[in-house]
């Protein structure tokens, strides 16, 4: 594939997932093109973004990039290991159900299990038997992948009403102490829902009570995680976006969408993230800020 080729971003999923393979098609192509299906999506590209790439159908000769993942090409590789990833593309299960024992045991923030809180593969459709990936991964990622997607990720253009709308806010709301949080309840799964939020919300609950007396800007997909965090840790400390639309309902109507993209700016803007475990939504807002913000996976 050249540079010249046509390729167009056909991924699916939920906003940061579409936004990563945005991106991936831009390291293919000077000329790269979304495809935005409404499936899951109620919002047009158009009314969340002001560049001039999306198409209504995938023109005639030209290549596809369906895939969530950022795209890692032949000459990235002499850039990161074979075996890099402990997201998605684990090692053998009884080395990562020791590995996870080890973490749980001493708290030790190793390298290969920082982020491993609870260990799992994704799709072998998807998963490279190498584990050449750099999804979810964070501070552990590279320089050379942080200047090369930090550059593609810029190139990005927010409409400018919702830009205005999260920078207005900002500007009234946040400094540089505040620790963004973002608690995926998985809430749309419920095998997801338990296996992976209830067990995370007492690692969440460590990390809190290790912020000090920090203002904590909480991103939800659910209603319910603010005030629960209002009551645990004091009104005055939680604070977040003014919705219109209800967090429950935000894949409902192109306004839910907007807000939901207006959460992720403001989450883009904290130096200290609380990521969900394999939320793309936590990981778009960490690429957006730059990649400077110090993340600690729950």
């Amino acid at each position: 594939m050249t540079k010249g080729d046509l390729v167009v971003s056909t991924e699916m999923g939920g906003l940061g997932n579409r936004l990563k393979s945005w991106v991936s098609s831009m390291r293919f192509s000077a000329h790269a093109r979304v495809l935005w299906p409404d499936q899951k999506m109620p919002a047009a590209f158009g009314e969340l973004f002001a560049n001039d790439c999306a198409v209504d159908a995938v023109p005639e000769g030209a290549r596809v990039y369906n895939s969530w993942r950022l795209a890692i090409l032949p000459e990235d590789e002499a850039h990161l290991p074979a075996g890099f990833s402990t997201v998605g593309a684990g090692p053998h299960p009884i080395l990562r159900g020791l590995g996870k024992a080890w973490w749980s045991l001493t708290g030790e923030r190793t390298d290969r299990y920082r982020y491993m809180v609870f260990p799992k593969q994704h799709s072998r459709r998807s998963t490279r038997a190498d584990a050449r990936h750099i999804d979810l991964e964070y501070e552990r990622i590279p320089g050379y992948f942080r200047a090369l997607y930090g550059e593609l990720f810029r190139r990005i253009v927010v409409r400018a009403d919702i830009l205005a709308a999260a920078n207005d806010w900002a500007a009234a709301n946040l400094d540089d102490t505040v620790v963004g949080v973002h608690v995926r309840t998985w809430r749309d799964d419920p095998r997801r829902y338990r296996k992976y939020h209830v067990p995370s919300l007492r690692r969440l609950a460590r990390l809190l009570e290790s912020s000090g007396d920090a203002r904590l800007l909480v991103v939800s997909d659910s209603d319910d995680v603010a005030p629960m965090l209002a009551r645990q840790y004091g009104a005055r400390r939680v604070i977040g976006y003014p919705r219109a639309t209800p967090r429950a309902a935000s894949w409902l109507t192109p306004l839910g969408v907007q807000e939901d993209l207006i959460d992720m700016l403001l989450l883009a803007r904290t130096h200290r993230l609380l990521a969900s475990y394999l939320s793309t939504f936590s990981e778009v807002a960490w690429w957006l800020g730059g990649t400077t913000a110090r993340v600690s996976v729950f």
